[in-house]
C-alpha cells in the first residue's frame, strides 16, 4: 500500500486563502462595474484580509475609492500595491490619477513616469503624463495665485476646476514649508478648505463637505482668537457643514452647526433659516415614528 504525501498545512491554508481572496475580488468587480463602489470596496477589503499580498486587489480598491472621490484612500491603496510590486504599472497609474485629483501634479508626473518604465507601450500612461506636464508648465507659482485662479473658476460656476486649483494651492503651501497650520499659512489653508467645501456643496457632495469643513475647523481651532479673518471662516465652515448635514438629513448635528454660526454672527439669516427648517424636519420625523 502506498500513501500520497499531502501538502504542508500552511501551504494548503495559503492556497485556500488565495482562492477565497480571488472569489471576493470577483464579487467586488461585479459591484464595481455596476457603479456600486461602496459595496465593491467592502468585498475588496475582505479579499485583502484573506490574502494581504494581493497587490492587484489594492489597485482595484484604489479605483473604487477614487470613484467615490476618496482620493487620499485611493492613493494609499495604490502606494501599497507598488510597495509590494514596484513594477506594477497599474498601481503607478492609480497613484498618478489620485495625485492629479488631489492637485499634486508633480508627484503625479513621477508616478506616471514610473508606470511608463514598467509599461513603455502604454499610450494611456504616456498621454496622461504629457497632459500633467502641460499643466505643470502652466501651473501657478504660489498658493495665493492658485487661490485666485480657483476663485475665478468658482465665479464662473466651474466648481470642479475650482476644487482642482484650491488643491493645487494646498499642495503649494506644503512645498513652501514653514508652519502650514499656524499663522498666515494656517489661515490660508483654512480658507482654501472652506472654499473647497462650498464647491463640493454646489456639486452635491455633502459627505465631502462635512469632512472638508471638519478639517478646516481643526486648523481654525489652532489659530489664535485674534487671527485676521478667523471668525468669518469659522462661521462659514459651520454654516456650510450645517447645510450639508441638513441635506444628509442629519438634523441634530446640522442644528449644532447653525447654532454655532448664529452665536458668532447673530444676524446670519441663512443659519437662522436652517435652524428653523431642521427643527420642523425633526418634528415631522418624530410624528412619523
Amino acid at each position: 500500500m502506498t500513501t500520497t504525501a499531502s501538502a504542508p498545512l500552511g501551504a494548503e491554508v495559503d492556497e485556500r486563502s488565495r482562492r477565497r481572496s480571488q472569489l471576493l475580488k470577483e464579487r467586488g468587480n461585479s459591484f464595481y462595474v455596476r457603479h456600486q463602489f461602496a459595496q465593491a470596496i467592502d468585498f475588496y477589503t475582505q479579499a485583502i484580509d484573506a490574502n494581504p499580498a494581493a497587490y492587484d486587489v489594492y489597485t482595484n480598491r484604489a479605483a473604487a475609492h477614487a470613484a467615490l472621490k476618496m482620493f487620499e484612500e485611493g492613493l494609499a491603496d495604490a502606494e501599497e500595491a507598488v510597495r509590494m510590486k514596484p513594477d506594477w504599472a497599474k498601481g503607478h497609474w492609480r497613484a498618478g490619477t489620485c495625485l492629479v485629483c488631489l492637485g499634486r501634479n508633480k508627484e503625479a508626473a513621477v508616478a506616471f513616469e514610473r508606470g511608463l518604465e514598467s509599461s513603455p507601450d502604454s499610450e494611456q500612461m504616456r498621454s496622461e503624463l504629457e497632459r500633467v506636464r502641460l499643466v505643470l508648465r502652466a501651473a501657478p507659482s504660489s498658493a495665493e495665485e492658485a487661490k485666485r485662479r480657483g476663485n475665478d473658476h468658482f465665479r464662473d460656476g466651474s466648481f470642479e476646476r475650482a476644487i482642482s486649483m484650491y488643491r493645487e494651492a494646498l499642495s503649494l503651501l506644503d512645498e513652501e514649508g514653514g508652519d502650514v497650520r499656524g499663522g498666515e499659512a494656517g489661515a490660508l489653508r483654512a480658507a482654501l478648505l472652506v472654499n473647497t467645501a462650498e464647491c463640493q456643496r454646489q456639486l452635491g457632495e455633502y459627505e465631502e463637505v462635512a469632512r472638508t469643513c471638519g478639517e478646516a475647523l481643526k486648523i481654525l481651532e489652532e489659530l489664535g482668537e485674534d487671527s485676521r479673518g478667523r471668525s468669518a471662516l469659522v462661521v462659514k465652515a459651520h454654516l456650510r457643514r450645517g447645510l450639508a448635514l441638513e441635506r444628509m438629513e442629519d438634523y441634530s448635528r446640522a442644528r449644532l452647526d447653525f447654532k454655532r454660526s448664529i452665536e458668532m454672527e447673530p444676524t446670519n439669516h441663512i443659519a437662522s433659516a436652517g435652524l428653523v427648517r431642521c427643527a420642523k424636519a425633526e418634528q415631522v420625523r418624530q410624528k412619523r415614528n
